[in-house]
């Protein structure tokens, strides 16, 4: 016979995933301004070349960043931007961009 104690409950599971649900939600908001040099629909990334972010301690450089294809519709590189970020343990996710 089975010891029911051996096995997670239902509400543990749920625990658990609530905890990384809030780890997931622990991202932290930041924004920049600045070029896009490169737009990959296909891979839903946009590489910016970009000043300070302050929010987490970035300086100024240029890198790539993964963002929902429908966000970078009408843009193109060279285009002069500011964007929001979600930045968590996986990396950072333009949340919001906008043409200058």
């Amino acid at each position: 016979m089975s010891n029911p104690r051996s096995r997670p409950s239902s509400a543990s599971r749920s625990r658990r995933s609530m905890a990384t649900s809030a780890t997931d939600a622990a991202a932290k908001a930041a924004r920049g301004r600045g070029t896009i040099t490169a737009i990959d629909l296909g891979a839903g990334s946009v590489t910016l070349d970009h000043g300070p972010i302050p929010e987490v301690n970035w300086p100024a450089m240029t890198m790539a960043f993964t963002a929902d294809p429908g966000l970078l519709a009408g843009l193109k590189p060279g285009d002069k931007v500011s964007f929001e970020l979600a930045v968590g343990d996986g990396g950072a996710t333009v949340t919001a961009i906008r043409k200058q």
